[in-house]
């Protein structure tokens, strides 16, 4: 009986442990997913001189005004469980910010 205890209070700390580590995986992962999208924006960027209208051009090959490139991604990378699709967002001057959110957490980039 007393092993079996041992082994419950083990098991429930390792869970509390996961569960408070989890929401930091989560958004670790995020952080590294606008910044990858923010490195492919500025190649697309400088490839064609002007920002792309959506985050769905950086996955296929492009042309615009005669000059062709890309893919700058493979494919747009899946945001982690409980968080908000990857968003982007043109700003002035040519400078733009990529955006996730989720549980109780933003990243964003550049």
């Amino acid at each position: 009986m007393t092993m079996a205890l041992v082994v419950l209070v083990a098991c429930e700390g390792q869970k509390q442990a996961i569960q408070e580590d989890l929401p930091a995986a989560h958004a670790t992962k995020a952080l590294g997913d606008v910044q990858a999208i923010a490195a492919a924006l500025k190649m697309y960027q400088a490839t064609f001189s002007a920002l792309p209208d959506s985050l769905g051009v950086l996955s296929v090959q492009t042309t615009v005004d005669g000059v062709t490139g890309g893919p700058f991604l493979r494919t747009l990378p899946t945001p982690p469980a409980n968080w908000s699709a990857y968003t982007y967002e043109k700003r002035g001057e040519g400078s733009f910010v990529v955006t996730a959110a989720g549980e109780g957490r933003t990243v964003s980039a550049p």
